[in-house]
C-alpha cells in the first residue's frame, strides 16, 4: 500500500494544475452557453476531472522498470469470481472460528487492497447520480465499463509499453469496482436534498448571463481592440499614400466598430465571444447612423482629450498648472466613468454609458435558454 500512498501524494502535487487545464475548455463552453461562469458547476466538473485523473493513475502507477517486468513469470489473468474470500485465510491467517484473527486480517494489506478496489469508483457513483442523473442500471454499466478499461489497460502492459502485464487482470476487481460505484450511487441518494439542484444552478447561470456586467464588457472590448490593432496596420499602410497614417488607428476603430458591426447586426468578434450585441432602444439591430454616433462620440472624446493635453503642454510658463489640470481632468473622467459603471451594472435596465444614451443604443445579452435535458450535458460526451 506504500506505493499507493506515494501515488496519492504525487497526485496532490501535480494533478490539480493538469485538471485545471483540462477543465478550461469546459469553462469556455459554459461561458458561451450561459454568458456567465457559475462556480458550483465549474467546481463539479473540475473535481470530476481531477478524480478521474487520480483514479487512472492510481491504477497504472507506480511504473516498474521495463526490464524487471520482462522477467516476471507470475499469472496475468484471474478469472475466478470471489477468489478474495478463498485466498483470505492463506494471505492473512484469517480463521472464522477464531475472533483474534479478525482484526489483523481486516488491517492487512491484502484486505485493504480489496477495500480500495471498492472505494476506487465510489465517487464515480456520486457524479453519475448527482451531476449526470444516471439511474442505477446506467451507473452500474458505466462503472463496469470504466473498471474494464482499467483492467484492460493493465492486461495490455500499459498499451504495449511493457512486454507483459505488470499487474493482474482480476475479475474480482471488476466486481469490486462496480460494487463501489453502486454504493456511491446509493449513498448519494441520502444527500440529494442537501446538495444544490443542478437545474437551479443552470437557472442562476442563465440569470447571470442576461446581465451585461462590466467584466463581460471589458473582455469583449479587449478582444475587439486586439483586432482593431491588427487592422490598423493595413489601414495605416493605405493611408500612408495620402500622408494620413497618423489617423490609422481611429480609421480602423470606426471601420471595425461601425461598418463591420452594422453588417454583423450589432455584433463584433469580441461581442460574439461574450454573447452580447449592440441594440437600439427597441431591442433591434442598430442602424448605421446610430453606430456612427455611438462610436464616433468616443473617437471625438479621445481626440478632444488628446488635443487638450497637447494644448496644455504648450504653455511652458504654466507647465505646473497645466500638469495639475491634466491630472484633474483625467481623475474627473475616471470618477465619472466609475459612477456610470456602478449605475449601469445591469444593461437589462436599459441604461448605458453616455455614448450609448446619446445614440439611443445599449448592449444586450444574446444568451438564450435551452430546453432542459437529462442528457450528459455541457459538451462532455458520453451521456
Amino acid at each position: 500500500m506504500s506505493g499507493y500512498t506515494e501515488v496519492i501524494l504525487q497526485a496532490l502535487v501535480f494533478f490539480p494544475l493538469a485538471a485545471a487545464l483540462i477543465t478550461l475548455p469546459f469553462v469556455i463552453h459554459h461561458y458561451r452557453k450561459f454568458g456567465s461562469i457559475t462556480f458550483p458547476r465549474v467546481f463539479l466538473v473540475y473535481s470530476f476531472v481531477l478524480y478521474l485523473m487520480c483514479a487512472y493513475f492510481l491504477v497504472i502507477l507506480p511504473l516498474p522498470d521495463r526490464a524487471e517486468v520482462a522477467k516476471l513469470t507470475s499469472p496475468t489473468v484471474q478469472l475466478v469470481p470471489f477468489s478474495f474470500f478463498r485466498e483470505l485465510p492463506r494471505e492473512t491467517d484469517f480463521r472464522l472460528a477464531e475472533a483474534s484473527t479478525w482484526l489483523p486480517a481486516l488491517a492487512s494489506n491484502f484486505t485493504l487492497q480489496f477495500v480500495f478496489n471498492i472505494a476506487l469508483l465510489f465517487p464515480l457513483g456520486f457524479y453519475l447520480r448527482y451531476y449526470f442523473r444516471r439511474k442505477a442500471l446506467g451507473t452500474a454499466i458505466v462503472c463496469f465499463c470504466v473498471s474494464l478499461f482499467f483492467e484492460l489497460t493493465q492486461l495490455s502492459g500499459l498499451y504495449g509499453i511493457y512486454p507483459r502485464p505488470y499487474r493482474l487482470f482480476d475479475v474480482d476487481d471488476l466486481l469490486c469496482n462496480t460494487l463501489g460505484g453502486l454504493l456511491g450511487y446509493l449513498v448519494t441518494g441520502a444527500f440529494l436534498k442537501l446538495l444544490p439542484d443542478r437545474d437551479k444552478i443552470d437557472e442562476r447561470s442563465y440569470q447571470k448571463g442576461m446581465r451585461v456586467t462590466f467584466p463581460r464588457r471589458l473582455l469583449s472590448f479587449c478582444v475587439d481592440m486586439l483586432f482593431v490593432s491588427l487592422l490598423s496596420w493595413p489601414v495605416g499602410l493605405g493611408l500612408s499614400f495620402i500622408s494620413l497614417e497618423r489617423y490609422a488607428f481611429a480609421a480602423a476603430y470606426l471601420f471595425y466598430f461601425v461598418l463591420l458591426q452594422w453588417l454583423w447586426k450589432g455584433k463584433s468578434l469580441g461581442k460574439r465571444l461574450t454573447k452580447i450585441c449592440v441594440v437600439d432602444e427597441n431591442g433591434h439591430a442598430p442602424s448605421l447612423g446610430k453606430l456612427t454616433l455611438r462610436y464616433g462620440f468616443l473617437c471625438a472624446a479621445a481626440a478632444a482629450f488628446s488635443l487638450l493635453s497637447d494644448l496644455l503642454s504648450g504653455f511652458s510658463d504654466y507647465a505646473l498648472f497645466g500638469a495639475f489640470l491634466q491630472i484633474g481632468i483625467t481623475l474627473g473622467v475616471l470618477l465619472w466613468f466609475l459612477v456610470d459603471t456602478i449605475q449601469n451594472h445591469n444593461s437589462v435596465s436599459g441604461r448605458d454609458y453616455l455614448h450609448g444614451r446619446l445614440s439611443k443604443t445599449k448592449l444586450s445579452s444574446t444568451v438564450r435558454r435551452e430546453p432542459k435535458s437529462d442528457d450528459f450535458s455541457d459538451g462532455i460526451p458520453g451521456a
